[in-house]
């Protein structure tokens, strides 16, 4: 028997997620959802949890700004953690300052109140820092952290109640189309059809593109990163120190998670290595000596899924009607999710989406060579 579905996501991480949320609430809510593992399997459950719309382009900056909006809106309504406790860069050296006191100007044109901060402003935020070798910082009030697990088991709940089906453990094999048209999936539990597919399945979207001759420039690029046993609240900014492209978050529960580039080469497979504990631990014990006695619970590897110009590939695909795509993320799936699941949305109900800015992020520009680069990748 094939089942037929008016929308077919493949990828059931927080972004396909989202995605079926905002069709739903618009009364589309004939989708199903194909996950080859379970529901946040890729990226989402190993995601740093942090939200901010400090970037250095006008397509991120608007957009994460109404992010930020339906992250706060959306953790009230469906109940799970989100806590605007804002984020700190923190700078080394006069160039960094000089860098991001003109990207603080770009932030504050498009409605985002960040502003540079001295050492002792610093201080005030995060009173246990060791501030040596610190010229001052930025701090970003509207930015937070969400945890990727409440999301996930919210909106899934959500969805159910809407009437979405999801199907896990369900591998997509191939995309089906005829005469520029979109028919369904083949998967390794037989053929659904749709007149509709959504790919927004990290890496897995480009094998599956091609699978129609279409082609998505990603590479998988691995980043680990750690978390640490439990502790009463230390600080609420999630911390960048820029000089070593290194994080620290004090999550839900008062563990600290941690991360930071090391040099990977794309599409290398996942694993632990054994220099990464020590180098984090460098970092960390430098900017708070006292972490030299916690302890570390877990350390994992994840992908950053990065396109060519680090801004995501989201909306249709012209060659084929009815496909859309939303992927390459580059490590900011997680914090652009609602905002990309609602220009999702409105691509497929409304034909464009309401913010200008979405329509410059489709395949096309990838094509015409029309790259938007981002400067604020780390970790």
């Amino acid at each position: 028997m094939i089942m037929k579905s008016e929308l077919i996501i493949i990828g059931g991480g927080i972004v396909g997620l989202y995605s079926a949320y905002f069709l739903a609430e618009k009364g589309f809510n004939d989708i199903l959802i194909l996950e080859k593992s379970y529901l946040g399997s890729g990226s989402t459950f190993r995601c740093a949890t942090g939200i901010r719309a400090s970037f250095t382009t006008e397509e991120h900056i608007v957009l994460l700004k109404e992010s930020i909006n339906l992250w706060k809106k959306l953790s009230r309504e469906l109940g799970f953690y989100y806590e605007q406790g804002g984020y700190i860069w923190l700078f080394r050296n006069e160039e960094q300052l000089k860098a991001f006191t003109e990207f603080s100007k770009l932030h504050n044109k498009f409605g985002v109140p960040t502003r540079i901060i001295s050492v002792d402003e610093i201080v005030e935020k995060v009173p246990m820092i060791n501030t040596e070798g610190l010229v001052g910082g930025l701090f970003d009030p509207i930015a937070g952290k969400a945890s990727p697990f409440q999301a996930v088991f919210s909106l899934e709940n959500a969805l159910k109640d809407k009437g979405v089906k999801i199907r896990t453990l369900t591998r997509v094999k191939k995309i089906i189309a005829e005469n520029g048209r979109i028919k369904g999936v083949e998967t390794d539990s037989g053929t659904f059809e749709a007149d509709k597919v959504l790919i927004a399945a990290g890496y897995g979207s480009r094998e599956l593109a091609k699978t129609i001759n279409v082609d998505l420039p990603l590479n998988n690029v691995p980043h680990h990163a750690l978390v640490t046993e439990k502790f009463k609240e230390a600080f609420k900014p999630l911390l960048i120190d820029w000089t070593y492209s290194a994080y620290i978050v004090q999550v839900q529960h008062g563990n600290f998670l941690m991360g930071m580039d090391i040099e990977e080469k794309p599409q290398q497979p996942l694993y632990q290595r054994v220099d990464f504990i020590p180098k984090m631990a460098r970092v960390a014990t430098r900017l708070f000596p006292w972490m030299r006695n916690v302890n570390v619970l877990r350390y994992w590897t994840g992908y950053y899924v990065m396109s060519p110009d680090r801004h995501p590939i989201i909306g249709p695909v012209e060659e084929v009607d009815g496909l859309y795509i939303a992927t390459g993320f580059s490590g900011h799936g997680f914090m652009m999710a609602p905002i990309a699941g609602e220009v999702v949305s409105e691509w497929i109900v409304d034909g464009k989406p309401k913010y200008r800015v979405a329509e410059n992020l489709t395949l096309r520009r990838i094509k015409e060579g029309k790259f938007i680069h981002e400067k604020a990748v780390f970790g």
